[in-house]
């Protein structure tokens, strides 16, 4: 090879930690094997979305960056700050592991990751990796990953400032300074999001209810107040330390009661230090410190009133070893710590886990191949053995193969295992006798370059057993396994000046408890989405759009709440005003489709956002 592995890995850390701006088919992907490789050697089924491409189509939430990539699905309560899930190749939100600047997001008692309180204004770029990745990164690794790195500096200071209004009074300002040198770069960078909304849910009450359970037309206001440090130094020639923080913190009102005050505060917080020593020129280490916390306060009605406060700490120490030109192994250790503190009786409040992972990458002829193993030992559920075996070939200089099978797991949540019991409710919330999810995935892929357009196809199987279910009166409960099947497209080109890139889905996520909802489709997973960008540039001005198709899905296990299918168009445009200085508009939902993602929560009608962003540029 050209390039050793470890050269490029460390090449990776350096760009990933001062530019992060790179051609798409040479782009840097570190998530799928927590170490550099060129993307076209990514053995994973892998997109990426750069800043560039958030600037470009105007996303606000990451949420809405995603959508669009092959296997998501999203789900919304009830619009911008609301609870908002992912399913990532029909699996569960609590099945994708979302990652900062290479450590884990703290996870609220569900399991899950709070992506809609995220700020996507401070962030550089987002990595997905789809398929199962427990045998790096542990449980909750069944769907995916999804990477994402926050902005960070390179060359002279530079200021940076964007402010925004639209629909419903949103209201949107960030701001910052970035730089550095070949020994030190830094970026701080902070932002203000605030919107009253409109009414979250149209639920219908309790019995028989669906929703939030209650009528209550009034609007649900958000705010979000956010803030990114990232800093660091080099040391001669054999070691980078850096530190990172990103902050969210704000209230979101929601409907559930008779009152107007419904309310919850929150705060998202993670932290770390990471230290790359080069022992050797084959041999780096990475030291990774974290912490990551979820805290919630719920105000209902003046009367119900609660807290809760998630926190995970990391350390990870991995090595990587370069064994020859073309062989690379990385072997490590990760230790989580969970807690949660909050006023409802809980049984058990804290566990702890670790891990020791190995994986060899490397070229063998005119085939690429990974192999990864981990051995995991949960304080209370014991020990799982997981591992990820892939291979690739060039069938042509223009055709490639891929193949992979992975096994993942995913421990049962706190608030699964322990939430208060409430038999005056007739429902039951937890289930203390759940046992971990455990899943094994096949895949085969084929991708290419022909006439001038970049294409994939993806098709894969997962087996899950024990899937934990939520069923009414019985809580949650493990099914004996569920079953789904998909086939993914992707492709990307250019025509008389104008960028096309999309995606089409089809996904087939089944119940195979042989009980009552065998056969049923999982509950909230569309079975097609489709996903069309243009964007076209006259000059200083410029034009897109976004089309996004998504196939009907059911709220519930047994299928009796059946959500239509919908269809929104996106426009956006902007102007150069001056080399630095930028207006822009966006237009949501053009045609003001009416549609669902959640049983009795409402999404967002015709809406439109202007902004005015100024970035110097060199």
């Amino acid at each position: 090879m050209k390039k050793t592995i470890l050269a490029s890995s460390i090449l990776a850390a350096l760009s990933l930690t001062q530019s992060i701006a790179f051609a798409e088919d040479d782009a840097l992907v570190v998530t799928a094997t927590r170490t550099a490789q060129v993307a076209d050697k990514t053995l994973a089924s892998v997109s990426i979305v750069t800043r560039d491409d958030i600037e470009k189509y105007q996303y606000k939430t990451v949420a809405e960056a995603i959508e669009g990539l092959p296997g998501v699905v999203i789900s919304n309560s009830g619009g911008l700050g609301k609870k908002t899930s992912l399913f990532l190749r029909g699996t569960e939100s609590n099945h994708t592991q979302i990652i900062l600047n290479g450590v884990k997001l703290a996870t609220n008692a569900f399991g899950a990751p709070q992506i809609e309180q995220i700020p996507l204004s401070l962030i550089e770029r987002i990595e997905l990796v789809r398929g199962p990745q427990s045998s790096l990164y542990g449980s909750g690794s069944i769907g995916g990953i999804i990477q994402i790195f926050t902005k960070k500096g390179s060359g002279e200071l530079k200021p940076h400032f964007s402010a925004g209004f639209g629909t419903h009074d949103t209201k949107e300002t960030s701001f910052g300074v970035s730089g550095g040198d070949a020994s030190t770069w830094y970026s701080l960078s902070a932002g203000y999001t605030q919107t009253n909304g409109f009414n979250a849910c149209y639920g219908k009450p309790f019995p028989n209810g669906f929703g939030c359970g209650i009528v209550e037309p009034d609007k649900d206001a958000y705010r979000n107040t956010h803030s990114s440090i990232r800093a660091g130094h080099r040391f001669g020639e054999s070691a980078d330390v850096e530190f990172f923080s990103l902050y969210s913190e704000g209230e979101s009102e929601y409907d559930g009661s008779d009152f107007s005050s419904n309310q919850a505060d929150f705060l998202q917080h993670t932290f770390g230090v990471k230290l790359l020593t080069a022992i050797t020129d084959g041999w780096s280490v990475t030291s990774t410190l974290s912490q990551g916390r979820i805290e919630g306060d719920w105000n209902k009605d003046g009367t119900d009133k609660g807290f809760s406060d998630n926190q995970q700490d990391h350390f990870s120490i991995q090595n990587d070893i370069q064994l020859n030109d073309e062989n690379l192994l990385i072997a490590g250790y990760d230790y989580e710590d969970d807690k949660i503190e909050t006023n409802l009786s809980y049984e058990k409040k804290n566990r702890h886990s670790n891990a020791f992972f190995g994986q060899l990458l490397g070229e063998y002829g005119h085939s690429d191949y990974q192999v990864a193993l981990r051995r995991e030992h949960d304080e209370q559920f014991g020990s799982h053995t997981t591992g990820n075996v892939a291979w690739g070939m060039a069938l042509s200089e223009k055709l490639r193969l891929t193949a992979s099978i992975g096994t993942a797991f995913v421990a049962p949540s706190l608030i699964d295992l322990y939430y208060p019991l409430s038999p005056d409710s007739g429902y039951v919330n937890s289930n203390r006798l759940l046992d971990p999810e455990r899943s094994k995935s096949y895949e085969l892929g084929v991708s290419g370059n022909h006439i001038g357009a970049h294409w994939s196809i993806n098709v894969y199987r997962t087996k899950i057993k024990d899937l934990i279910v939520s069923d009414g009166t019985r809580g949650p409960q493990n099914i004996s396994e569920a079953v789904i099947k998909g086939f993914e497209l992707q492709a990307s080109t250019k025509l008389v000046g104008i960028d096309f890139d999309g995606q089409l889905t089809w996904t087939d996520a089944e119940n195979r408890s042989g009980e009552a909802n065998n056969g049923n489709v999982l509950a909230r997973r569309a079975e097609q989405t489709f996903a069309l960008n243009a964007n076209k540039s006259f000059g200083d001005f410029s034009l897109g759009s976004k089309v996004f198709v998504s196939g009907r899905r059911f709220d519930d296990s047994a299928n009796t709440r059946r959500l239509a299918g919908f269809a929104t168009v996106d426009l956006v445009g902007s102007y150069k005003l001056n080399k630095d200085l930028t207006a822009q508009v966006k237009v949501s939902n053009l045609f003001n489709e009416e549609y669902e993602t959640v049983s009795g929560y409402n999404t967002d009608g015709t809406n439109i956002f202007f902004s005015i962003n100024y970035q110097p540029v060199d």
